[in-house]
């Protein structure tokens, strides 16, 4: 039979996928870490981890196990709850992945409430282009613009969000006046690599313009709209980011828009546990009150 606390370090280094981290993480040395995985392995007579330059991926045996170790985590997180009455909310961490600009520019500005009602809760934003998988739990739950079409997994509709062409009155006042479609044909524009695009409704610049002239592209929205504040060029958008930026101002607001969904995914082995069911409340909550910052509807005041 296996020590039980070492399924504590086994779940730290799975989730982090390094030693150190791990460690600073529990509190203790790297080496105590390394130790207890080392005999979590001898007991169970399996590697749970592949090492490649000091990152952890799991192995086939070490997915399998994970399963059981998070469920017994809850079960423990379950039984704490149910013996002391005065801890009326729950309690853990999540680790979220979000897109890029949703996540640090919407959601990380909005978080304030959620850490006031659940206190207990510890909450890990990862706003980034790449996509963190869920089957391979790097992480508990993603905020997704498409509903998944791969693995067993759970997907709430939670809003919709708009985005629109902006420029800066720097770029618009140098270059030829934009008043129809037709007059974006000779302007400068900032878009996102093509090779990582895997949005196709972003796909509207080849379809709005022939040929369109692109002077520069990033992965990072916030990135596009740092560029398109400094009057490099036009620069399609979310209007929850682009309308807080006073050195923006939008082009062609009323023939030109594009409208994304925002689902909450969760694996439905950990979807009805108490942590992710409180923030599933939480963003629905949010998202809905927020239509008009979502959709373009605000006074532009820099808020």
């Amino acid at each position: 039979m296996f020590d039980w606390n070492d399924l504590r370090y086994f779940l730290e280094v799975a989730r982090r996928g390094k030693m150190v981290a791990a460690a600073e993480r529990l509190g203790v040395d790297h080496t105590t870490v390394g130790r207890r995985l080392q005999a979590l392995e001898a007991d169970l007579g399996v590697a749970l981890f592949d090492r490649r330059n000091r990152t952890f991926i799991l192995t086939e045996e070490g997915r399998r196990l994970l399963y059981h170790a998070e469920a017994m985590e809850n079960a423990g997180h379950a039984l704490v709850n149910t013996l002391d009455a005065s801890r009326s909310t729950p309690t853990g961490t999540i680790r979220l992945s979000t897109p890029e600009a949703f996540g640090s520019q919407y959601l990380a500005r909005r978080l304030m409430p959620f850490h006031q009602r659940y206190p207990g809760i510890e909450l890990e934003l990862v706003a980034e282009t790449r996509h963190l998988s869920l089957t391979r739990r790097e992480a508990d739950a993603a905020v997704a613009l498409s509903e998944p079409t791969i693995g067993r997994l759970n997907a709430t509709e939670l809003g919709q969000y708009r985005l629109r062409f902006y420029a800066a009155p720097s770029y618009l006042n140098s270059h030829p006046p934009i008043v129809r479609l037709a007059d974006l044909a000779p302007h400068h524009f900032i878009w996102y690599v093509d090779d990582l695009l895997s949005v196709g409704e972003l796909k509207l610049l080849d379809r709005s313009v022939s040929n369109p002239r692109v002077v520069f592209r990033s992965t990072s929205v916030t990135g596009q709209a740092m560029a398109a504040e400094s009057g490099m060029g036009i620069a399609l958008l979310p209007c929850f980011l682009a309308d807080r930026i006073k050195g923006l101002t939008p082009v062609l607001k009323e023939d030109v828009s594009i409208t994304r969904s925002l689902y909450f995914v969760v694996h439905p082995e950990i979807a009805d546990h108490p942590r992710l069911t409180a923030l599933a409340g939480f963003l629905k909550e949010l998202v809905r009150a927020d239509t008009a910052v979502l959709n373009g509807g605000e006074n532009r005041s820099g808020q």
